[in-house]
């Protein structure tokens, strides 16, 4: 009986090291993927230019974005104001992390002024630096699903641009809905 609880005890133990071992291979992974974003970690001055039907309204803000929980992912700390009346503010937080299970990028948007959150998946592309996302909101609008995508050009370290698309399941073509450029602050 003795040898017996041994032998389980040490199945047992055996069992708990490999699913560690594979543990911390995952979150190697999640780093590594988290790692190729890197140039996206600081503090930065945004201009942002929201697309409306015939006009485009410019807000200014900052980005700080940081590593977080063990490097597993990145957060994002937005807040944008009217450049001409700084009440006029939104703020948002975003969690980016590299899922190692689905080979993807998952980005949470938190927003201050609206209680639903969204999650995008996406990918990065190491030949062109760009990241990509891209997710459906259900009924965005109260009415209407949206398809939204979004790229963000990672090709000058100091200058980060990220584009907005979208389109509600009743048009027929995708819209810009925002650009903005990032310069990164010293």
């Amino acid at each position: 009986m003795k040898k017996a609880s041994l032998y389980l005890a040490a199945l047992v133990l055996s069992a708990f090291i490999l699913e560690c071992r594979a543990l911390d291979d995952e979150h190697q992974k999640t780093i590594d993927g988290i790692a190729k974003l890197a140039p996206l970690v600081g503090k930065w001055h945004a201009v942002a230019r929201f697309h409306d039907k015939d006009r485009i309204i410019e807000n200014i803000g900052t980005y700080t974005i940081s590593y977080v929980l063990d490097n597993t992912y990145l957060r994002w700390e937005v807040e944008l104001h009217n450049k001409d009346n700084p009440k006029r503010s939104q703020s948002w937080v975003i969690y980016t992390t590299f899922n190692p299970g689905t080979n993807q990028y998952n980005q949470t948007y938190f927003y201050s002024n609206w209680a639903q959150r969204v999650t995008e998946s996406g990918e990065y592309d190491d030949e062109t630096k760009e990241y990509k996302t891209s997710a459906l909101v259900p009924l965005e609008d109260g009415a209407h699903d949206e398809s939204v995508r979004t790229i963000t050009s990672l090709k000058d370290p100091d200058r980060i641009t990220y584009n907005h698309f979208s389109r509600y399941n009743n048009e027929n073509a995708e819209r810009m809905n925002v650009d903005i450029t990032l310069t990164r602050e010293n």
